[in-house]
């Protein structure tokens, strides 16, 4: 796996390991950048953990599909804190292109084979979003479950990435002209990752 690690999470602070310039380019062209290994292990040990002991409620999301979502969402909270760090934000500002980014917000989802937990194409856009993101927080593999994203309208796709590397990230654009799916888990898991957005101030 040739994915980069281009910074990393920790509980107190989050440390810049490569400018994000390095990976524009290819953001651009494939309209995302998977990143490896973003938390520090401790932490992301600490993060499962508490997974692992979390409640999920069936969440249908209109048009689109099905999914379960933690709830209370303690964890989701907490990563989208982590992620609101203002270093992250200007890494984030500089790879994408965008204006200011303020904060993230976002929440931890599973989708379970055999339960038609999938989502159909959409695009996201909407609230001002302008980058999302996945991070694979599973602690079974699964088979399925693949993420992708295309030209809106087209059979163009640009990018198909499966979450096979626990703590790993999928930063993607969120345009008008770009719509992604997640397809159903056929397999295996539950595929379990947390899914936010960044946000422009208010």
């Amino acid at each position: 796996m040739n994915w980069p690690r281009p910074f990393e999470i920790g509980l107190q602070e989050t440390r810049i390991l490569a400018p994000a310039a390095t990976f524009a380019e290819t953001f651009v062209a494939s309209g995302a950048l998977a990143c490896l290994d973003i938390f520090e292990p401790r932490l992301f040990e600490v993060l499962l953990r508490q997974l692992e002991q979390a409640s999920f409620v069936h969440e249908v999301v209109a048009k689109m599909g099905a999914r379960e979502i933690e709830q209370p969402e303690r964890t989701g909270n907490a990563i989208a804190l982590m992620l609101s760090r203002p270093a992250l934000l200007r890494w984030v500002e500089e790879l994408a292109g965008t204006g200011p980014l303020a904060r993230v917000r976002g929440r931890v989802v599973q989708a379970r084979a055999g339960e038609d937990h999938a989502l159909g194409w959409h695009n996201d856009k909407g609230m001002e979003r302008s980058v999302a993101i996945t991070i694979d927080l599973s602690a079974e593999r699964f088979t399925g479950g693949d993420f992708e994203l295309r030209r809106a309208g087209t059979q163009e796709m640009l990018t198909v990435h499966h979450h096979d590397a626990p703590g790993s990230a999928l930063l993607f654009r969120v345009d008008h002209g770009l719509e992604h799916r997640v397809l159903p888990v056929l397999s295996g898991g539950p595929r379990r990752v947390f899914t936010g957005w960044f946000f422009p101030p208010e």
